[in-house]
């Protein structure tokens, strides 16, 4: 008996892609607009963020996005890349696709700095991910977690949303 394999390609954002990806997200009824990745794409020429999408035999599973220069201040000014936006399609997680994009932008980022930053939100929807970059080696940086990009101080009130953020670095080797 034969284990069927199927074929995945990774490769930089294209204009041509944006609406297969436009189409998978609003197909779980996810608020991504194809602006968005136009935007993206835009950044992507200017040599500000690589995008990297992954398509399982022609169809979109996911895609990751490397900044270089973070909106973090902390990463900003020690000029660590920051992985943004890693989106793998719930029906292919688990069969290594995030670890693989991954994989893409930390390869790149190690061209520029031995650090890699990643931020993620602290509710319930980004717990895969969570378990994801603490088993690939990412440490929180110490620094806590912020709103919107800005440090919360103890006794803060803040909204539990995708801009409560707790910020990881790993080491790459």
């Amino acid at each position: 008996m034969s284990k069927k394999t199927t074929q995945l390609e990774f490769k930089s954002l294209q204009q041509t892609d944006i609406p297969f990806i436009v189409a998978a997200f609003a197909e779980l009824g996810w608020d991504k607009p194809a602006s968005l990745y136009q935007q993206y794409l835009l950044e992507q020429e200017n040599h500000q963020r690589c995008v990297w999408v992954a398509f399982q035999e022609g169809i979109f599973v996911g895609y990751i996005t490397l900044k270089w220069h973070s909106e973090y201040a902390p990463f900003h000014q020690q000029g660590i890349p920051e992985i943004i936006d890693l989106n793998v399609l719930p029906k292919f997680r688990k069969q290594g696709i995030g670890s693989k994009l991954l994989d893409l932008a930390e390869t790149e980022a190690q061209k520029k700095n031995k650090i890699i930053g990643i931020g993620f939100g602290l509710y319930a929807d980004y717990g895969n991910a969570q378990r994801l970059y603490i088993k690939r080696g990412y440490m929180p940086d110490g620094l806590g977690i912020t709103y919107n990009y800005q440090p919360i101080d103890p006794g803060s009130i803040v909204c539990l949303d995708d801009d409560l953020v707790l910020w990881l670095t790993k080491e790459l080797s």
